[in-house]
């Protein structure tokens, strides 16, 4: 009798719940399925169905013929009985979701080599989650359709394709690790085949004795899961028939669900992994899972197993080893989750060296499950080592728990690159996907490690005599702060049905991730930062438009606030307030201290609009932004003036003029010109600000029209010569097979109080004088869509003065690309640079999750403060613009000769470029996009970086930082305990610390309980 569906689909999940995030897939779903709301539709009458996806049960015989369900493959290659699909499931995964899958019926071999099916791969582990968590998902009413997969099938299938996997060299590189290590967890791959038969007789033996268990006897032999104990034993008290067989049978069934033991595991792999050391090991902390054990000797040496496990895993040559290995990594993990839950109760005896410890644990343990690399484990180890040994000023303690709260952040984001397309991809046919990611980091040692991390970030804000406080809530770690500033609005969630651009302005939203085609909004809430210094995290920073990181769990906990009035605070020191709005915030935002909103002042004054003539980079100079080219145009020239070719590519700027002069043409036959109607429309939508939505709707209809115009415009045989001249004099052709970026440019960027970054087109690699051409009037189209509008405009006491140049220049195929600050951007210290890099062309402007550093820029030594997990790079395309491949997944993306060659730069910048000096001669801060190729620096923009002080200046802002500005110098006691969490005790610091003298650290970390 086959064994159940559930139970193949389940396999082994006794711990924990599955996985998903981010993945390079190939397509997206086909163009030719209906749309979402019928596809979901389908998926509830999967669930509903007796049948779920399937039509029938067939017999797929290995000569490639189809066979009814009793007709077998005899004759035909022998073959494997399950359920063939019906019409909508085939539809699915015609489109691309990869829905139904059987084991049984996929090839290895598609899942190892160059070409690897990791789409389809990641799709099928995403599946298995939503079984796991809801209640057998599509498969859910076909619990009694038997055959539609043979469980003993499934198990020989998942083995033989994990197997493969461990045999192919490229599935035991790091950057696969975690998605290896997850479909071994979910895979049925540790089912005890003697105890389930056993269950099963049990099972059938009831029911003949008692006819009313037959429902539940069908439900064991046909789907099988762990939750049957507790049926049995509900059934046997409801039924009022309590007695040793029932008990018996839920205790099988338990005993079969069972997790083996973290002493057995680890004594099983000793003798078969052929490394004398980590067999020793192995043997030697055995014994420390004993029950008697101190639970934090437990969970060290759990955590210090699963480290030593995967860094073992590459070298362990036998398939079938690594295998167990991997299991045996698994065992310790949950060895470690039953551990953490005797140790957290315990934390308030701990003292802070020993939380500090207990962390490194936890990073172990996340580690050795595949959440972070060796890099991040090393900067955890590295900034709990600087001051375990003595007692640090509150300021460091308090940088060293900060920096200890990126770990979950990373967690996320590396779950992000393994699962995150696929999640967003199903959550269209299923939104329940969206849950993976927070629901797999609850189910492992990150609940520990944010645990122990929250009561040592409440300890250094009661230390500061700071808080976080959100509703009245104190709020210890899941938030950091990003960009200070101070506003009140709506608190929203985000709308999928509403795009980025569109959202209103009064929000204080939270978002998945701060995406760079953003709509200005008073405040953000961000789950997932992305790069720091993105085009967008600059130009919101420049607005003192407050940004706050938030935890997954935490946005939960906000959801039920969502739709009221609100206020954020965030100082420049980091503090966070999210409370109701109210009559007693009005004395703040009326109070002393801030600026008045920004108004944009472009020079009208300096603008030369009579030149047209294009100008090479060669001959641009500093004076000619605001005159006939916008900042990126004059800072270019400079750039390539101060350090040449081949550093800065080559190009040259079509001048404002040029398109004040297209603007001359009528708007339609017998109308005014352009420029006129443009003035007058912009004088009817000032006019109308007493209907905001009158307005909104003004302004949106005459930009759609403006933008239409702009996109046909005749830009006369002048420009047309002008611009064949210039192809040819700069790159050798009018129409060669070269490409060009080509980039927006206005006078109303980089100005005082407003950067505009971002708000404008690039167009890269274009390809061909003809789509040249078009570039160039989607790029004079940019400035006047409704999102720079209400970037730019808005801000403008003339708005019809916006006049786009363009800087065409020879596209650069970056293999890594980014953008320097040349100060660290969260604390202004002049001695730190921080970058953000990403792989491929364009890595970091556009907000990516890109690999970001603080440099120290006297030593060249960096500091990671987080990696680069943006799944897709982009590569220039041989027929145009830019194609998107996968990801290394490499933990790193610069080089140290790289980071010299940043240091060195950073040096270089203000003694090479006058403009990036005060007229005292010291260095102005300056925002700088480079690439590399082949280890060689390219230089491709640089501005002054452009803050906004207001946030600096509020008094209420500074009130929230003034406590820990007089505390943070004082020492603290690193081996006293914080006060409790609910406790209303006075800070113990300074005195605490003068009172106990040296420092003694115990022995061994392992002594933290």
């Amino acid at each position: 009798m086959p064994r159940s569906l559930y139970t193949a689909l389940l396999g082994s999940l006794a711990f924990g719940s599955i996985a998903f995030g981010w993945v390079a897939g190939p397509e997206a779903a086909g163009s030719s399925l209906p749309d979402p709301p019928v596809l979901r539709s389908w998926i509830e009458e999967f669930k509903e169905s007796d049948r779920g996806p399937f039509e029938a049960i067939r017999w797929f015989c290995n000569d490639g013929s189809v066979r009814p369900a009793r007709a077998g493959c005899r004759g035909h290659g022998d073959g494997v009985q399950h359920g063939d699909w019906n019409a909508q499931a085939r539809a699915l995964r015609e489109g691309g979701y990869e829905v139904a899958n059987v084991l049984a019926a996929l090839q290895p071999e598609r899942f190892t080599g160059p070409q690897a099916d990791l789409d389809t791969w990641r799709q099928l582990l995403l599946e298995r989650f939503l079984v796991g968590i809801d209640e057998g998902w599509i498969y859910r009413g076909a619990w009694g359709y038997r055959g539609a997969m043979q469980i003993e099938d499934e198990e020989a299938a998942a083995r033989a394709i994990v197997l493969a996997m461990l045999a192919d060299p490229r599935w035991r590189e790091p950057a696969r690790f975690l998605l290896l290590r997850e479909s071994v967890r979910v895979l049925p791959l540790a089912v005890d085949q003697a105890s389930a038969a056993r269950v099963r007789a049990e099972a059938l033996n009831l029911a003949n004795r008692d006819p009313g268990f037959a429902t539940l006897r069908a439900k064991i032999h046909s789907f099988p899961d762990a939750g049957d104990a507790e049926r049995v034993r509900e059934f046997a008290r409801t039924r009022g028939r309590p007695g040793a067989p029932y008990e018996s049978l839920a205790r099988s069934i338990e005993a079969l669900y069972a997790p083996s033991g973290a002493m057995a595991a680890v004594l099983e792999l000793a003798p078969l992994v052929g490394n004398d050391d980590l067999a020793q090991q192995l043997r030697d902390k055995s014994g420390e899972f004993k029950s008697e054990v101190n639970p934090g000797r437990r969970l060290a040496a759990a955590a210090r197993l699963m480290r030593l496990v995967r860094d073992a895993l590459p070298q362990i040559k036998d398939s079938q080893v690594a295998l167990t290995a991997l299991l045996t990594s698994l065992a310790l993990e949950r060895e470690v989750y039953t551990a953490s839950t005797e140790v957290l109760p315990k934390i308030d005896s701990v003292n802070r060296r020993n939380r500090l410890w207990l962390l490194e644990y936890g990073a172990e343990a996340l580690y050795g499950a595949g959440f972070i690399g060796p890099r991040e484990l090393g900067e955890v180890e590295a900034s709990v080592r600087g001051i375990e040994d003595r007692n640090p000023p509150l300021r460091e303690y308090r940088e060293v728990v900060r920096y200890l709260a990126r770990v979950p952040e990373w967690c996320g984001r590396w779950l992000a690159f393994d699962f995150g397309p696929t999640a967003e991809r199903w959550a269209a046919i299923e939104p329940r996907a969206r849950e993976h990611a927070a629901d797999r980091l609850r189910g492992s040692p990150m609940l520990f490690y944010s645990g122990v991390l929250d009561t040592l970030a409440l300890d250094v804000n009661q230390l500061a005599g700071i808080e976080h406080d959100v509703f009245g809530e104190r709020v210890g770690a899941g938030l950091r702060a990003l960009n200070p500033g101070l506003t009140r609005g709506v608190l929203r969630g985000s709308d999928e049905s509403t795009s980025p651009e569109s959202l209103p302005p009064d929000g204080i939203y939270a978002l998945p991730e701060t995406t760079s085609d953003l709509a200005p909004v008073a405040g953000i809430l961000t789950r997932g930062e992305g790069s720091s210094i993105s085009h967008l995290s600059l130009l919101t920073r420049n607005l003192g438009i407050p940004n706050v990181v938030v935890s997954e769990d935490l946005v939960e906990r906000l959801r039920g606030s969502f739709g009221t009035r609100a206020v954020l605070a965030v100082s420049p020191g980091g503090v966070v307030r999210l409370d109701r709005d109210g009559p007693q915030w009005d004395a703040v935002f009326g109070a002393a201290g801030g600026d008045a909103d920004t108004v944009i002042h472009p020079d009208l004054q300096k603008l030369d609009l009579s030149v047209t003539d294009f100008v090479p980079l060669s001959r641009v100079r500093a004076w000619d932004q605001g005159r006939i080219c916008g900042p990126k145009g004059a800072n270019l020239g400079e750039l390539r003036y101060a350090f040449g070719s081949p550093p800065v590519p080559d190009g040259f700027v079509i001048p404002f003029g040029s398109f004040r002069r297209v603007l001359d043409q009528p708007l339609e036959p017998g109308g005014p010109p352009v420029f006129e109607w443009m003035k007058k429309s912009y004088d009817e939508i000032q006019a109308a600000g007493g209907d905001p939505a009158r307005q909104r709707k003004m302004a949106s209809d005459f930009l759609a029209r403006l933008r239409a115009w702009i996109l046909q415009a005749d830009v006369g045989p002048a420009f047309e010569a002008q611009l064949r001249s210039n192809l040819r004099d700069r790159f050798g052709s009018e129409d060669g097979a070269y490409g060009v970026f080509v980039r927006s440019d206005t006078n109303v960027e980089d100005l005082k109080g407003f950067t505009g970054a971002g708000l404008n087109d690039t167009i890269p690699n274009v390809i061909g004088y003809a789509n040249i051409v078009q570039a160039v009037r989607r790029v004079w189209a940019s400035p006047f869509t409704e999102r720079a509008y209400s970037w730019r405009q808005s801000h403008m006491a003339d708005p019809e003065y916006v006049f786009p140049a363009v800087v065409v220049q020879r596209a650069f195929p970056s293999e890594k690309s980014g953008v320097l600050v040349t100060t660290d951007v969260e604390t202004g210290d002049p001695h730190y640079l921080t970058v953000a890099m990403n792989e491929g062309v364009s890595g970091a402007v556009d907000g990516q999750p890109a690999e970001a550093l603080r440099i120290d820029a006297r030593s060249g030594q960096a500091q990671m403060l987080s990696p680069a997990t943006t799944p897709l790079r982009n590569v220039l395309a041989p027929s145009g613009g830019v194609a998107k491949v996968p990801a290394s997944g490499n933990e790193s993306v610069l080089t140290q000769r790289e980071i010299n060659q940043i240091v060195l730069l950073a040096r270089e910048v203000p003694a090479r470029l006058p403009s990036m000096q005060t007229p005292a001669g010291d260095a102005i801060p300056a925002d700088i996009e480079l690439a590399f190729k082949d280890g060689h620096l390219a230089l491709l923009q640089i501005r002054p970086l452009n803050e906004n002080k207001r946030a600096q200046r509020n008094s209420y802002l500074a009130q929230l930082d003034a406590p820990f500005a007089q505390r943070g110098d004082e020492p603290i006691w690193i081996g006293g305990r914080p006060a409790p969490i609910h406790a209303n005790a006075a800070p113990r610091n300074a005195a605490e610390a003068r009172a106990a003298g040296p420092v003694a650290p115990p022995a061994s970390p392992e002594g933290a309980l």
